[in-house]
């Protein structure tokens, strides 16, 4: 896919991000200097400001959307994504945990794919907490054994796919909840035997705030969506 043709939609969803979200939307947005592009921030009413302080600044091709029902991390993708108008669509945090000098390299080869994730679990790929990264790599396993795919880390939620692809999956079996969505997303991708191409990628850091720390919750959540999608599979065979 040549430059000229590609239409970059990046959707950022966030809340609270205030001293992050101003300097990584300039650091997206000149990371993918050579492509056309939109930067949508859905921000789920924060109330430190992160949707005014966009407004202020008025980025060009940075588009605030600001959402004040039905919030959730998921949702807000899926309203990103519903709003964005690109042929190629980016989703990433709002924190810096997902780097946006990969950005490059993740659209030229959407030439070559549907789907270009990042993966902390191949060969030079890692994160900064070890107990977390290793939580989250018995998890991906356990993923694998339980639905039969074969992407490495279904938790990490940085991607570029592309519309007609993304499209064709039913949102409404995939975007509710928070990281469990991208499990959900990725099955089903799956099961049409989209073309992924996985790289190593290594986890940023956060300038400012705290990160999600309800880690058992999260993944006491992850657990019982693998544990229904895996029930599915086995109804469906069972049929």
């Amino acid at each position: 896919m040549e430059n000229s043709n590609s239409y970059i939609s990046v959707i950022l969803p966030c809340f609270n991000e205030r001293e992050n979200i101003l300097a990584l939307v300039v650091a997206v947005d000149n990371a993918l200097i050579r492509f056309k592009r939109e930067i949508i921030v859905v921000d789920d009413n924060s109330p430190d400001g992160t949707y005014q302080a966009l407004v202020e600044k008025s980025f060009p091709n940075v588009v605030p959307i600001l959402r004040t029902h039905d919030k959730g991390f998921a949702n807000s993708i899926r309203c990103g994504i519903e709003k964005s108008k690109g042929n190629i669509v980016i989703v990433m945090d709002s924190d810096f945990n997902h780097k946006p000098e990969y950005l490059p390299f993740m659209v030229d080869n959407i030439s070559y794919y549907d789907c270009v994730s990042g993966s902390r679990y191949l060969y030079g790929g890692v994160m900064e907490n070890p107990v977390r990264f290793q939580l989250s790599w018995l998890f991906n396993i356990f993923v694998r054994l339980m639905t039969g795919g074969k992407i490495t880390d279904s938790l990490y939620g940085f991607f570029a796919i592309k519309r007609e692809v993304l499209v064709s999956v039913d949102f409404n079996k995939v975007f509710w909840g928070y990281g469990d969505y991208c499990i959900r997303l990725f099955y089903y991708l799956q099961k049409k035997n989209i073309g992924v191409l996985q790289f190593p990628a290594i986890n940023g850091k956060r300038i400012a705030g705290e990160g999600n720390s309800r880690l058992f919750k999260v993944f006491r959540q992850y657990f019982t969506e693998v544990i229904k999608l895996a029930y599915s599979i086995r109804i469906k065979k069972d049929v």
